[in-house]
């Protein structure tokens, strides 16, 4: 509750205060606000920045306190003496004149139920203080629910003040990217396994807008997201500027595509490539150029987790597959963060040596697959990391789901001249952690 309650007959009841002073002043407020609108011409620069100061903070406080309030308000019974049969129902009905996105006030009802349980002091208490957004409290109360099965022996109360002393501006985002990164400190397994899990729930859907536009909807796992982000980033960036029909470099023309054009005509690129090799009119010697970031112990024994210059995090399975096939350029660190290895793009596939692979294997040659050479990759058997060279000889065409697969469980493979025969015995990959273990 917000303060302390008298008891009527078991009942809450109002205690004498500034309450009602409070209540209409806020009233007197709403009714100052309705008149900024008309008002905002009167106003110079600097008080103009002054007001949108003020509005900005008075947009996240209010948040802030109307969960407060309406925890409080659910404590003391208010849904008894009403049709509401949840908080977000009590809510909804109280929204006057200004319209309300329902999402937000399912936020504000489920932080503020949480409120509610002793359990979650420290979350009230930041609401209080103003230290915190609403958005920023419903996410780390989820995400500690996950970490808590991780870390044992830390309270409840000590995870979720993890939570609340990250930078606000990092947003929801940099709480769950600390979430990744905890369980991959303690528990990469249950990353991987739950990263493998997202990898087959993802899902792309497409839908007409009104303007007749075509939106794309797509949910990726964190590994495959970061093959995206960073494939589109690289070739996003504006064009060079060019003289104008052959005139003067006085006269450049630069290039005007916001960043939102940029990016699907990037994809476009991107399709138009793989599509091209996919009908044998080009050959690809890797998927994308990605930077990553990690510890030695990560790439070479399969634990922890690496992260990429989009600020996600992905568990050293899905490092280690990249490192196959992606334009990779690892930073591998030990001790103190020292570079211990940077660069090696030498140990992709050349297109000598995938055409070679096409020829042999045919398309992808785990068991069973059917997939053309245009959607597969040239797999290290012995892994670069575990000294294999870049070869014919132990190179092996794989899809991209049977990739992961094949990282994912440390399968291996006996290439023959004409043919390649897996082994799948999970762990027998050379420098796999379930085969050094």
């Amino acid at each position: 509750m917000i303060g302390d309650q008298s008891v009527l007959d078991g009942v809450p009841v109002a205690e004498p205060g500034r309450g009602p002073e409070v209540l209409a002043g806020l009233q007197a407020a709403e009714q100052v606000l309705d008149e900024v609108p008309g008002a905002v011409h009167q106003l110079g620069q600097g008080q103009e920045a002054e007001l949108v100061t003020t509005l900005l903070r008075l947009l996240g406080r209010s948040a802030q306190v109307v969960t407060l309030v309406a925890s409080d308000a659910v404590t003391r019974g208010v849904l008894v003496g009403s049709d509401a049969a949840t908080t977000a129902q009590w809510l909804g009905g109280q929204v006057r004149d200004v319209p309300v996105e329902p999402r937000t006030v399912r936020v504000v009802a489920s932080v503020a139920d949480a409120c509610r349980d002793r359990k979650n002091t420290v979350i009230t208490a930041a609401l209080r203080e103003g230290s915190c957004s609403v958005e920023s409290a419903r996410t780390a109360l989820t995400q500690a629910d996950k970490v808590a099965p991780v870390i044992p022996t830390a309270e409840r109360e000590e995870i979720l003040g993890w939570y609340l002393q990250l930078d606000p501006a990092l947003g929801c985002a940099g709480l769950t990217q600390l979430t990744r990164q905890i369980i991959a400190r303690f528990d990469p397994d249950k990353l991987s396994k739950g990263d493998e899990k997202l990898e087959r729930t993802e899902s792309l859907t497409w839908s007409t807008t009104p303007t007749g536009m075509t939106r794309l909807v797509a949910e990726l796992s964190p590994a495959n997201a970061a093959i995206l982000k960073d494939a589109i980033n690289a070739k996003s960036a504006p064009d060079p500027a060019k003289p104008a029909d052959g005139g003067p470099v006085a006269a450049e023309v630069r290039d005007e595509r916001s960043p939102g054009k940029r990016r699907p005509d990037a994809l476009l690129d991107l399709i138009g490539a793989g599509a091209r090799a996919a009908t044998g009119e080009g050959t690809q010697s890797s998927a994308a150029t990605v930077l990553l970031t990690m510890g030695l112990e990560a790439l070479a024994q399969g634990v922890g987790a690496a992260s990429t210059t989009t600020g996600d995090t992905v568990d050293a399975g899905a490092a280690r597959r990249f490192a196959c096939t992606a334009d990779l350029i690892p930073a591998v660190l030990g001790g103190p963060s020292a570079p211990l290895d940077v660069g090696r793009r030498e140990r992709l596939a050349t297109k000598a040596i995938r055409a070679a692979v096409i020829l042999r294997d045919g398309g992808c040659s785990f068991p069973g697959c059917d997939r053309p050479p245009g959607f597969c990759e040239v797999h290290h058997v012995r892994p670069w990391w575990a000294g294999g060279e870049t070869s014919l000889a132990n190179s092996a065409m794989l899809c991209g789901r049977h990739h992961q697969t094949v990282h994912r469980k440390g399968y291996t493979a006996d290439i023959q001249p004409d043919r390649v025969h897996w082994d799948l015995t999970p762990g027998l990959m050379p420098g796999h952690r379930t085969a050094a273990a």
